[in-house]
């Protein structure tokens, strides 16, 4: 890297580190040079090489680890990835959650522990107690268990992902927040899940969740269709009970 050659801001830097990291000078995995040999080299200030490096912690490039250094985790922008999730509509959102639920399911019962099952049961009951009553407070704890479902797979990159992702679920559904059109699929399906995961049955854990993935969507597009003046899609009959839109 050649120095900067007048009194240059943190944008900059970000700008000159986030090319050394495209051309793959410094290789995904590996440490990148310290903030005093940064700060030499490009002839800037430790804290604009601080804030730089900070900043692209933040967005998913690097990663710091104390004691250790700073190591390069993407060679990529994510930005375009993150504008591409925040524009996504609702049929999109909801297949991604389809998978990120199916395989939790199915991981879930071959590897829930005791403290997993307890913790479920606890958020189905919480679920089912905020069923009709208040939309935000349903969204908030239909949200925690499918969270924990997701935790209870004890795979750290998959729940990443999942707390990643669900920021943007969450919004979609808040956009049928009051709508008196209802998902005919809640209490029994999910029970159906955690029962499912208790009997660490991995392939009835996966269909269950499919159901319940399947059958919010099934719902969502049937209100997108309202909201459009065309017919919606036919009711599902397996369902048994009313709730919120959201799986």
């Amino acid at each position: 890297m050649r120095p900067i050659a007048r009194p240059s801001t943190a944008r900059e830097v970000i700008a000159l580190l986030h090319k050394e990291l495209a051309d793959g000078t410094w290789p995904i995995g590996s440490r990148i040079p310290s903030e005093t040999e940064l700060a030499a080299e490009l002839g800037v200030s430790r804290p604009t090489i601080r804030e730089a490096v900070s900043a692209l912690v933040h967005t998913g490039m690097l990663r710091a680890q104390r004691g250790k250094g700073v190591f390069v985790r993407s060679v990529s922008d994510p930005a375009p990835m993150l504008q591409s999730i925040e524009l996504a509509d609702v049929r999109d959102v909801f297949e991604v959650q389809l998978c990120f639920d199916v395989q939790a399911a199915h991981s879930a019962a071959r590897r829930r522990t005791p403290q997993d099952m307890a913790r479920l049961w606890e958020l189905l009951r919480a679920r089912r107690e905020a069923a009709g009553r208040d939309d935000a407070e349903f969204g908030r704890r239909d949200a925690a268990l499918h969270l924990a479902v997701v935790e209870a797979a004890h795979n750290v990159t998959l729940a990443e992902c999942y707390r990643f992702f669900v920021g943007r679920l969450q919004e979609s559904l808040d956009l049928f927040a009051g709508e008196d059109t209802y998902l005919e699929c809640g209490i029994e399906a999910h029970e159906a899940l955690v029962q499912a995961i208790e009997d660490q049955d991995s392939e009835a854990a996966a269909a269950a969740a499919r159901h319940v993935v399947q059958t919010s969507l099934h719902a969502l597009e049937g209100l997108l269709a309202v909201r459009a003046g065309r017919p919606g899609p036919a009711a599902d009959p397996r369902g048994r009970d009313r709730a919120r839109p959201g799986g």
